[in-house]
């Protein structure tokens, strides 16, 4: 896996070789953090391309408030520098929106969407996980940790004892990007309902059944707004995948697609 970043410009991420898969990660993520396992097991016959929104990675934050079309664009032309007309976009959470968006301004380009735990536009659970998202970053880091924690699935929340509670927000603390709230406040304001509507590759969409962060019914309204979409539920899932669920989706990845020539 490589990396290219200059100063001022997108951190760009590829790795392996194959057909291409381009990667749009979500809100207070960033491309190694969200789609690591998808980039093991198939960069052995991918070409996997993904850019760092600001704030994530080394691209450097922005002072202005971030627009779902530059980051649409910019994903675009990282896969376009990267020698590829047409690719397939792999979207999480807010990395959806940016995929859609992507696919709505440039569809001589994107032949097909694998969107996961996304939204077309915010419900109430969203922009409040936002609200006190953004005022911890700002305050307390570590809480802001306990409570991406707390959000877990129920059945990763049943496995953590105490040391294993207190590890696993250490390593959430360690992991939380600058640009974070300014990710989290752009995925509280979006709209991409006529985007969506107006979708025409064929996309999956994928309904995590006890995400706490994306209601599932928001989700499953996203792939009723897609013509077309074919519905995924994983209905023990939360936001984060786990390690099996991972495996899992990544397996749904790959017949989506082979099963549409992409």
């Amino acid at each position: 896996m490589t990396r290219a970043a200059e100063l001022g410009r997108p951190d760009v991420i590829v790795a392996g070789d194959g057909g291409p898969l381009v990667l749009a990660h979500g809100a207070g993520g960033a491309v190694d953090l969200n789609f690591g396992q998808v980039i093991d097991t198939l960069s052995p016959r991918r070409r996997l391309i993904g850019v760092n929104y600001p704030g994530s990675g080394a691209t450097p934050r922005q002072s202005r408030p971030l627009e779902l079309e530059e980051l649409a664009d910019g994903l675009v032309a990282a896969a376009v520098a990267d020698g590829h007309d047409r690719f397939p976009i792999l979207g999480l959470s807010l990395g959806c929106a940016v995929a859609i968006t992507a696919a709505h301004r440039h569809p001589d380009r994107v032949s097909g969407l694998f969107l996961t735990v996304g939204f077309a536009r915010a419900d109430a659970q969203i922009r409040l996980v936002v609200d006190v998202w953004r005022h911890l970053a700002a305050t307390d880091p570590t809480k802001l940790a306990r409570l991406l924690v707390a959000l877990s699935s129920p059945d990763v929340l049943s496995t953590l004892d105490l040391v294993a509670t207190e590890r696993a927000v250490a390593d959430t603390v360690s992991a939380l990007p600058d640009g974070g709230p300014d990710q989290a406040l752009l995925a509280s304001t979006v709209d991409v309902t006529t985007a969506a509507e107006a979708v025409a590759v064929p996309t999956t969409v994928v309904v995590a059944g006890q995400d706490r962060i994306v209601l599932p019914t928001t989700t499953r309204a996203l792939a009723r707004t897609i013509p077309g979409a074919r519905v995924l539920e994983y209905p023990d899932a939360g936001h984060i995948f786990t390690p099996s669920e991972a495996s899992a989706w990544i397996d749904d990845i790959g017949y989506f697609l082979d099963t549409h020539g992409l």
